[in-house]
């Protein structure tokens, strides 16, 4: 089949990659769609210890063969990203996402979505509904992760809400907080991403605001420097919620976070029902957010693509 195959940070496409082949309570997946994400971005660059194998992790796709569960067959489906044994430490605490002997999708020890056919235990997949269209399911993954920060939020700290980033996860971000009821400011640098967010209804700015404070920030650039700036505009015993990945390590001054008392949260994936629910239900629309699709044998070119300061989400159409 047809791949984008990471070796050795170089990406290369494949004409003859394996097909993979089902196990038992797992199903064969046809890719329709499957988008670049800024985690793909940074394992090209050595992110996570130099994964090896297919990259990608948000897709829509239909499943064509499902061993002892026929009835599977032919529905649409976007999958979790993370599989989980349910034994370990982290798994009887309820921490499924954090597996102690977890795989990831297209980050760690799973081929990903960017090929014509992948493979996925069936516990993770969730149906799409008829009402929600091919270029509205590929986000299902991105989507959640943004409701993740939703969730990660300490429920006494407040609704003055910040997020510093206007790329792919910022403008997700601002759509579901707003989806939500808070009334967010985007800070970004680019004058057509916080065009996009405004015809959403979401407040934007070019500079992060020094007359008053916010009680969330979240923070979805990835550069070290941005965390700094934020000290400035949290108040006392604020939520910062990191949601962006980097190939490199960052320096981090803790002594205002001491001092303020900064509550400092990490947060990755989230729920797919309430993203799928979101999507259905018309209370967010990303497909704005789609810069351009490339067929997977472009893939080289819609990496290309995807770097490039003005792109915000890029998908592959195997």
């Amino acid at each position: 089949m047809l791949a984008l195959v990471l070796q050795n940070q170089q990406l290369t496409l494949r004409h003859d990659y394996p097909r993979p082949l089902p196990g038992p309570g797992e199903a064969l997946l046809r890719v329709r769609y499957a988008g670049i994400c800024g985690t793909d971005l940074a394992l090209t660059a050595g992110y996570k210890g130099g994964f090896q194998g297919v990259l990608g992790h948000e897709y829509v796709a239909e499943v064509v063969e499902a061993p002892g569960h026929e009835d599977w067959i032919g529905r649409r489906v976007v999958g979790e990203i993370n599989t989980y044994c349910g034994e370990c430490d982290h798994c009887r605490r309820g921490l499924l996402t954090h597996c102690q002997r977890r795989k990831v999708l297209g980050i760690l020890d799973w081929d990903g979505a960017f090929a014509t056919y992948l493979v996925s235990p069936l516990y993770l997949l969730h149906p799409v509904p008829d009402s929600v269209p091919d270029d509205m399911a590929v986000f299902v993954e991105p989507l959640a992760a943004a409701y993740a920060a939703l969730r990660d939020v300490p429920p006494d700290v407040g609704d003055r809400v910040l997020i510093l980033g206007d790329g792919r996860l910022g403008q997700l971000i601002a759509r579901v907080f707003r989806a939500e009821g808070y009334d967010p400011l985007l800070v970004g640098r680019h004058a057509h991403k916080l065009a996009l967010a405004r015809q959403a209804g979401i407040r934007t700015a070019r500079a992060l605001p020094q007359d008053q404070e916010f009680d969330i920030a979240v923070e979805v650039t990835g550069r070290p420097e941005s965390l700094a700036q934020l000290y400035s505009v949290l108040r006392p015993r604020g939520a910062l919620i990191l949601k962006t990945t980097s190939a490199f390590p960052a320096e981090l001054d803790l002594s205002p976070i001491v001092v303020q008392e900064f509550r400092i949260i990490g947060s990755r994936c989230g729920p797919f029902p309430q993203a799928i629910r979101a999507l259905a239900q018309g209370r967010v629309d990303p497909r704005p957010l789609i810069t351009a699709v490339y067929p997977l044998a472009q893939g080289l070119e819609a990496f290309a693509h995807a770097r490039k300061r003005e792109s915000l989400k890029i998908l592959l159409a195997p």
